[in-house]
């Protein structure tokens, strides 16, 4: 009996705890429904979030890799391909106007050169234009220390040119290794520092056409030599005085050989890469400035000129510059002897001498300024220029006659709209004795353009 009521009372209870149990299994059913729609709500704003995200993101990387390549365009640009118009002679090495840097972080290079057109119409001779030099200079600073200078030169177009009358040399080509301001080494095919205008032959720098008879017949202008030496210079001070200047240069070189003849030395330019004989000559100049746009130098030269070693070559040279303002007074005097052998089979010029006297007024009229000749120059100059240069060489008895004289006064006036641009004007008065020099006794008139760059 107890036993059923226990089995009766366990099924009523079954009974009513069913629809409970139902009913809440159904509200956990709906709830986790719900949570998976949130969620999945949820979810589709996140992925709409990261896609938007991933999108400016990508933009964002597009337009920075844009700007990098723009900043690394004008690095290279300004920083690593550098090209710069620093002006004639303002280069860092060389007389190169144009000066490039160098790409990879250390040095420079510089280019620049000089030309000139010449028109000559002499007294007894047929008129002529003659396109007479195309120099290009190329320079380098490896280091601050380190640097290399260079002159090539095309003279009348060259040497495959109709009539084959014109040439192609180095005129320059030297190393500097720089130790400090008082002494400096140099090798090379080096600028023979005998005289000024050897020195500073440009045409562009130069107020009148041709070189002065001293720079052509005595001292063969231009002339170069292979060989080394040293350079430097010194400022001294004297108290409350400490403008002085000294400067020099000295080199070993191969030297003249025997090839010059009683109408000049130039023949006597040796070879950039034999020596005749086993003797090396010594050349140098030293100059001395007291003031800006004053100096003195004094040159001199000696080596051996035959195979044999025997006779010797020795010069002495002494030339200033002297400024006044406007005035420009520029002198050279020099002298070389040569040595003979009594017994030697032909007689030789035992002597070559010259000097030339130049004086220049450089001026600008200010109504010339708003005309052609002054509109856009800065510093447009006009310059009246007056020139005496002799030279006399020592006859070598081919004619019998007396030595070799020959004498030049020239007058005349050039216009520069700029330092490096020039047009000359001038005329020629020339008188030789015996074998001529140069121009024998033609004058004429004589007219030029240059220009450097």
């Amino acid at each position: 009996m107890n036993f059923l009521k226990i089995v009766m009372c366990l099924s009523l209870m079954t009974l009513e705890i069913q629809p409970v149990f139902a009913d809440e299994l159904s509200d956990l059913k709906e709830v986790v429904r719900q949570m998976k729609s949130d969620y999945e709500t949820r979810i589709r704003d996140l992925d709409s979030k990261i896609d938007k995200l991933e999108v400016g993101q990508s933009s964002a990387v597009e337009e920075k890799v844009s700007q990098m390549r723009d900043e690394l365009k004008d690095e290279i640009k300004k920083e690593n391909v550098q090209v710069e118009y620093v002006g004639r002679h303002s280069a860092p090495a060389g007389k190169g106007g144009i000066v490039i840097k160098n790409p990879y972080g250390f040095g420079s290079v510089s280019l620049g050169g000089y030309a000139d057109m010449e028109y000559y119409d002499l007294d007894g001779a047929e008129s002529t234009f003659r396109q007479h030099r195309w120099i290009i200079n190329i320079g380098a600073e490896a280091t601050e220390r380190i640097r290399f200078n260079s002159e090539f030169e095309l003279e009348y177009g060259g040497p495959n040119v109709p009539n084959a009358d014109g040439e192609a040399k180095v005129e320059q080509a030297y190393i500097d290794y720089l130790i400090n301001d008082n002494i400096n080494m140099r090798a090379g095919a080096i600028l023979v520092p005998f005289g000024r205008y050897n020195l500073y032959h440009d045409s562009d720098l130069q107020d009148l056409t041709d070189r002065p008879l001293v720079a052509r017949d005595v001292i063969p202008t231009t002339w170069t030599e292979a060989g080394y030496g040293f350079f430097g210079e010194f400022n001294p001070s004297f108290g409350s005085y400490e403008d002085l200047t000294l400067g020099y240069e000295i080199y070993a070189v191969n030297g003249l050989d025997s090839s010059f003849s009683d109408t000049g030395l130039s023949g006597g330019r040796s070879s950039l890469k034999t020596d005749n004989n086993d003797n090396k000559a010594v050349v140098g100049r030293l100059n001395i400035s007291p003031a800006n746009g004053q100096e003195v130098a004094v040159s001199g030269y000696w080596g051996r000129y035959d195979a044999g070693n025997d006779e010797a070559i020795s010069g002495i040279g002494v030339d200033s510059l002297n400024t006044f303002g406007p005035l420009e007074w520029i002198n050279e005097y020099a002298y070389f002897g040569v040595d003979e052998t009594p017994t030697a089979s032909s007689d030789l010029a035992n002597y070559f001498q010259g000097a030339y006297s130049q004086l220049n007024y450089h001026f600008w009229p200010e109504f010339l300024s708003g005309t052609l000749l002054g509109r856009g120059f800065e510093n447009p100059t006009l310059t009246l220029v007056g020139r005496y240069d002799w030279a006399k060489i020592h006859d070598d008895s081919d004619t019998g006659s007396g030595d070799n004289v020959e004498d030049r006064t020239t007058i005349g006036l050039n216009y520069r709209p700029i330092d490096s641009f020039v047009i000359k004007f001038e005329y020629q008065f020339n008188h030789s004795d015996n074998e001529i020099l140069e121009n024998g006794d033609k004058n004429g008139f004589v007219t030029s353009v240059a220009l450097g760059f």
